[in-house]
């Protein structure tokens, strides 16, 4: 009886390893399918915006904290580290500045009677500190600067004949030439960036800085002492228009159109106040984990994807970053534990990266482009998540040479997840033109690259500014994404037969 028990136990052990062996691979990957839930998801989204990480502002010790937090999710869910001397890091020298209260801005109104009507703004409504702005406090006239470019190569100087030492300077984002899609268009990408025409205006000798920038923070603003910078919105841009016959949107059509300048001197006085600590001894990093692959020749080939891990920190309040981009790193996360814990053996290596400095200029993801861990031409694709966390739809988006890797994540959609998908393919010259994304560093030097988002109806969307918390996003579409990325990525890492 004993042995007849014995052999029936090893009939049993022996047809259930039978029966795993023989299981249908898609059961396998639905498995861990099952596994992606929007409540663990959720514990990672109130992680990444709790007090602990403080805004996660590149160079801060709260980014530095949340960039070891999830290098220690990866080494627990067994993602090996793809970094600097076999860490996770890729790290970065990084300055920042901490912005310690609100500030102010006032516009200064004389009288006949030689008083002084001072109206106060109202933060964040209205005005927002500079993020790298001086400390300190500027009086001084107004004085419209256009795009606040000076660009001899193309033969234009928004501060030709006007003097603005010791002024403060207003002027618009981006600049006048508009066609990113236009061979062109490069020669002007340098004045776009937000940090040349701070550095501009030092040149120049302003003492201020008003930013027609929308409300909201902007690190990605160079660092001089000797400026006060803020950001304003419609309300101050009016009232420093009012009486000049003529508006913003006007002059700015005008520049478009005729590529010339049209700067003037508003008469309006304004007073800027900005407290301020400098930090140089900032750092900030990259997280970088892999897959490795099992083919002895795909392995050598490698899936990218990414999203920038810092937030903006405390702009005189706390800006937690939950959409921008708490959401895209943990939609990567929840992915990256399911293909890390499915049991399906991957062909091609799969790289994840947590980029830092997003806000400050894209620094982290140039530092691995320049940097990688593969090389360009075994790089299958980079893919970017950012503000990946509200609505009921998907968008995905490759460019039109590399559409056909639009379809492993559309039918994964059709297949396990049903939700409204929009594929875009447009063609390469008015692909990501402008550098506004961590893609841009990749798209701009030839990988191929693609971009997840999502359409639909949105949550109020708190840009840069607090409110951007675990309750503005909406996390049942961020499970969703989870769950298209792990099964999109583990299709394209086991296709023997991908092709460009």
């Amino acid at each position: 009886m004993k042995k007849f028990k014995i052999i029936l136990l090893i009939i049993i052990i022996s047809n259930c390893y039978l029966l795993k062996s023989q299981e249908n691979p898609e059961t396998t990957l639905l498995n861990q399918f099952h596994k992606i839930t929007s409540e663990e998801m959720m514990e990672w989204m109130k992680k990444l915006c709790s007090p602990e990480f403080n805004g996660r502002f590149t160079g801060s010790p709260g980014f530095v904290t949340s960039a070891e937090w999830i290098a220690g999710k990866f080494r627990e869910w067994g993602i090996k580290p793809a970094g600097d001397n076999g860490s996770y890091f890729q790290w970065f020298d990084w300055p920042y500045t901490e912005v310690n209260d609100i500030g102010s801005l006032v516009l200064n109104i004389p009288q006949a009677d030689g008083t002084v009507i001072r109206k106060s703004y109202n933060y964040p409504d209205e005005y927002y500190p500079g993020m790298n702005s001086g400390s300190g406090e500027i009086t001084a006239e107004v004085v419209f600067v256009g795009y606040g470019v000076t660009a001899p190569d193309l033969n234009y100087d928004d501060y030709k004949g006007i003097d603005v030492k010791g002024k403060i300077v207003l002027m618009n984002r981006d600049v006048p030439y508009t066609d990113p899609g236009n061979p062109e268009y490069a020669k002007w990408v340098k004045y776009c960036y937000h940090q040349y025409k701070l550095e501009n205006a030092v040149k120049h000798g302003a003492a201020g800085f008003l930013y027609i920038d929308g409300i909201g923070a902007n690190p990605n603003i160079s660092y001089d002492p000797s400026i006060i910078v803020c950001g304003i919105g419609s309300q101050v841009l009016s009232d420093i228009f009012a009486g000049t016959k003529t508006t913003n949107s006007e002059l700015t059509a005008g520049m478009i159109k005729s590529l010339k300048p049209a700067s003037f001197r508003t008469g309006k006085n304004m007073t800027i106040r900005a407290n301020t600590t400098r930090h140089p001894e900032g750092k900030g990093c990259n997280v970088i984990g892999m897959i490795e692959g099992s083919d002895p020749e795909l392995s050598k080939e490698a899936i990218l994807i990414g999203g920038h891990l810092d937030a903006v920190g405390k702009a005189g309040k706390v800006v937690n970053g939950a959409l921008d981009n708490a959401s895209g790193v943990v939609d990567i996360m929840g992915a990256a534990k399911a293909m890390a814990q499915s049991g399906i053996s991957l062909k091609r290596s799969v790289v994840f990266i947590l980029f830092g400095g997003e806000e400050n200029g894209l620094i982290g993801s140039k530092l691995y482009a320049d940097n990688p861990v593969f090389p360009k031409d075994k790089s299958v694709v980079f893919i970017n998540l950012d503000m990946v966390g509200n609505g009921t739809g998907f968008s995905v988006n490759a460019s039109a040479p590399w559409k056909n890797l639009l379809s492993y994540f559309e039918s994964a959609n059709t297949k396990y997840i049903h939700r409204p998908f929009r594929g875009s393919a447009p063609e390469p010259k008015g692909f990501y033109g402008r550098p506004r994304s961590d893609l841009y560093n990749f798209s701009s030097i030839g990988y191929r690259t693609m971009s997840i988002g999502t359409t639909g109806s949105y949550k109020k969307v708190y840009y840069h500014l607090p409110g951007d918390d675990p309750d503005a996003v909406t996390i049942d579409i961020m499970e969703d994404v989870a769950k298209m990325i792990y099964v999109a990525l583990t299709n394209i890492a086991n296709d023997s037969d991908l092709k460009f």
